[in-house]
């Protein structure tokens, strides 16, 4: 019955085509016409419709006026301390009396020269288009103003989901139109000067007549002028730093144009037609850890002020609008942290210069070297001229002063070989570390790197895999499926034909008898975690983490119980906050307030609770277990710091020891840190320097120390109802025995009171970690995931295949 009405629909459409086909045969004038017209209308409505914003509100008059002078916008710490600034981005300081009359004859002459003559739209440079370009199949150029360039420059273009580039260039010209009406013609170029692309991420003429001349923008030669303007046609491609014939062939078009339209003279010309010369300058980028907040704060402003434009429909921007941002940073916390990172950055990146590795890249990081080192363009461009294999390996080995960033100073020389500088560009330790409020979710403390000015890549937002950090997450789903603390599992190497054979290994490569489910979790064994995970199913865990507050997506795989999932260090914060403070989902929040330059607010914001994560007693529970994490287990690192609260935590190390993790939580506050390499051919060579307990973990622990000195605590301990808890964490028995035998197992709580009344520790002494520049002692080595097919190993334990 469907496919006869399809049949039936098809069948009417196609005589309608034909009945279509026929009149315009018929009457070819007439449909033209009338083609014409459908067009026309189709045009109409579609300037209509991005006229009264469908695509986006277009500026205001009012707010395009307050581009020449806008107002920058101030971000506050809690205490009320400025700590950043907002101002129109992509902006040089030039004023107009530094653009030179070559520089604007040259823009005119090259891209625009009926600018004096129109309004912002040039309809003969329109009519040339869509004769030449659409007509006659030639290029012709863009049909673009030097105005409608300054729209695009200052608003971009946006991907919309049809029609792009037609859409874009119509706002451009009723956004030209409205720039046309508000400045003078010296006003535009102005504009344009100070905010058109120069490529290499630098913005304005003042920047660009720096960075390729060494000189401001006043002092610049016609031919130096020629060749900035021409450059703006492909930055990139036209670069006289890279590519200098091109800029010169470029350059002199330009030339050539300004001579066609008479701004210069045929001596002019012909004297200014001189080999390219640059004197380039690199940039001295600024070093700095508090503009990643800044760019966090930016980007939660910008949510809100889409969703909350002002009574006259303008939304509020942060680079124009003199607003005042107050903050839920607290200066001191940002200040440990800042120190910590740093501190641990420099000296964990003096132990990977010397003891790196390559554990994914067959036969280890010479290869990888050696490889890395062949496609260097100059090693290359040696080869293809024929110089010698020693000739090459002489000028590899060659010691020369190098650009090197130095954390918290910028570029510095250093004296390096080719191989040297390579190897220094990847095995470059990344970190991140952020504290947040477990009761209000107040963001407290933020560093989103190592250096702002060397990288701006935000490891608090960017997704990682998160090793055994993601654990707890699986332990409280099984307590809220009915398991218990005190449940045994067997330690046995199990096959999981049903997943392709994947057979997860514990990190000590140890099998045999069986741990209570605190233990397991307190030693970060895998084993254990696995069976938990497929016991209590992995739905039911990813339905747990997603109410903690894990909004990436997770695999429904059973391996996320190792930390196979990328989830971001602020997601994690998050979900062990829910823990922290007893079982509240918290939504974390930087802004506390906005107000207007007036003064008058525009919003304060308000804790949002999201509902409960899991019932009290097993959040009490998976607190006390995550407290074995640091008494006993692999967090045990902590207690070196001698920090006087009962924290609780859970550490992650990533395969190979490419990811560091460490979350630590006092019932007010929640500290979480990565640290790793962005490529992960690179890792640390052992286990003891790269796990999260060695990497991570110091920067925590640093700033929890700093807090426990305050003279009106913020911290406090967690409470419990109870000591211990009443079974041993690992027997040599199997999971039943070991059971039966916690039953009647009276002597261990006398062992623990005895122990901690004698203050002894069943541990060897703890050695304070690398941030003091110590050598890492023996410690309890988080899980890894490992990989079954590269991994050997001795063992007469019985595996289990399932």
């Amino acid at each position: 019955m469907v496919l006869k009405g399809v049949k039936n629909v098809l069948a009417t459409s196609r005589r309608r085509l034909t009945k279509v086909l026929v009149y315009v045969r018929e009457h070819p004038f007439k449909s033209l016409f009338f083609a014409a017209i459908a067009g026309l209308f189709s045009l109409f409505l579609l300037f209509l419709v991005i006229y009264m914003g469908a695509f986006g509100k277009l500026p205001t008059k009012a707010y395009l006026k307050s581009l020449k002078n806008p107002v920058t916008s101030t971000i506050y710490a809690s205490n009320k301390e400025p700590i950043g600034y907002y101002y129109l981005q992509n902006r040089s300081n030039a004023d107009s009396s530094q653009i030179g009359s070559s520089l604007k004859q040259a823009l005119v002459a090259t891209e625009d020269v009926r600018f004096y003559e129109h309004g912002g739209i040039d309809y003969q440079s329109y009519a040339r288009v869509l004769i030449k370009s659409i007509i006659l199949q030639q290029n012709a150029g863009g049909g673009s103003t030097i105005t409608q360039q300054v729209a695009k420059n200052l608003f971009g273009r946006e991907e919309q989901f049809f029609l792009s580039t037609p859409i874009n260039k119509i706002r451009e010209i009723f956004i030209a139109g409205r720039l046309e009406s508000i400045y003078d013609k010296e006003d535009i170029i102005l504009l344009y000067f100070n905010t058109v692309s120069f490529g290499e991420n630098v913005y304005g003429i003042e920047k660009a007549s720096s960075r390729f001349f060494n000189k401001p923008p006043e002092e610049l030669t016609l031919p130096e002028s020629a060749t900035l303007v021409g450059l703006l046609k492909a930055p990139s491609y036209y670069n006289p730093r890279r590519f200098p014939e091109r800029a010169e062939q470029r350059r002199n078009v330009v030339l050539s144009q300004m001579l066609k339209y008479n701004y210069i003279t045929e001596e002019t010309f012909t004297e200014a037609q001189i080999p390219m010369k640059v004197d380039y300058q690199t940039p001295k980028k600024v070093s700095s850890f508090s503009a990643y907040f800044k760019d966090y704060v930016a980007a939660e402003f910008a949510v809100w002020a889409a969703e909350n434009p002002s009574p006259d429909g303008h939304i509020y921007d942060l680079e124009a609008d003199g607003l005042s941002i107050y903050t839920t940073l607290n200066t001191n916390i940002q200040k440990y942290a800042e120190s910590a990172l740093q501190r641990q950055a420099d000296n964990l990146q003096k132990l990977m210069d010397t003891y790196w590795a390559s554990a994914t890249t067959e036969g280890g990081k010479e290869v990888l070297l050696k490889k890395l080192v062949d496609q260097n363009n100059q090693v290359r461009q040696m080869r293809q001229s024929g110089k010698t294999e020693a000739e090459i390996e002489a000028f590899v080995k060659d010691k020369r002063n190098r650009k090197y960033w130095v954390i918290g100073k910028g570029y510095e020389d250093q004296m390096q070989s080719l191989e040297d500088s390579i190897a220094k560009s990847i095995n470059r330790l990344h970190a991140g570390v952020i504290a947040v409020s477990s009761v209000s979710g107040r963001i407290m403390g933020y560093v989103g790197g190592i250096d702002y000015g060397f990288s701006q890549i935000d490891n608090v937002t960017t997704p990682r895999q998160v090793g055994s950090t993601f654990k707890p997450i699986t332990y409280l789903a099984a307590l809220q499926a009915g398991e218990e603390p005190c449940n045994y599992y067997d330690n046995n190497l199990v096959t999981y034909s049903k997943y392709e054979d994947w057979r997860p290994r514990n990190s000590n490569n140890r099998y045999g008898g069986s741990y209570s489910m605190y233990g397991a979790l307190a030693n970060s064994v895998n084993t254990v975690s696995v069976t938990l995970q497929l016991k209590t199913g992995t739905e039911r865990v990813l339905e747990q983490a997603k109410k903690m507050g894990i909004e990436s997506e997770l695999p429904n795989v059973p391996s996320i119980v190792l930390g196979t999932a990328d989830i971001s260090l602020l997601e994690m914060v998050t979900a062990y906050a829910s823990i922290s403070n007893g079982g509240n989902k918290i939504k974390p929040y930087a802004i506390d307030r906005i107000e207007d330059e007036q003064g008058n607010i525009l919003y304060e914001a308000k804790p949002i609770y999201e509902g409960r994560v899991a019932s009290t007693e097993n959040i009490k529970a998976i607190q006390k277990m995550m407290e074995g994490v640091i008494k006993e287990g692999t967090g045990s690192r902590l207690l070196g710091y001698e920090i006087p609260y009962n924290l609780i935590g859970k550490t992650g190390t990533t395969q190979n020891n490419g990811d560091g993790w460490f979350i630590g939580c006092s019932p007010e506050l929640v500290v979480g840190s990565w640290v790793g390499t962005f490529d992960k051919r690179v890792q640390f060579a052992t286990t003891s320097m790269g796990s999260g307990s060695n990497t991570a973990l110091p920067i925590v622990a640093s700033i929890f120390k700093n807090l426990s000195y305050w003279k009106r605590p913020l911290l406090s301990n967690f409470e419990y109802g109870f000591d211990y808890f009443p079974c041993r964490p690992f027997v040599e028995l199997n999971a039943k025995e070991a059971y039966e035998f916690a039953q009647t197992d009276s002597i261990y709580l006398q062992e623990l009171r005895v122990r901690d009344t004698l203050a002894v520790l069943v541990d060897a002494p703890i050695t304070i970690d690398s941030v003091q520049g110590i050598v890492p002692g023996q410690i309890a080595f988080d899980s890894i995931v490992k990989d079954s097919l590269s991994i050997e190993l001795n063992t007469s334990k019985t595996e289990v295949n399932q």
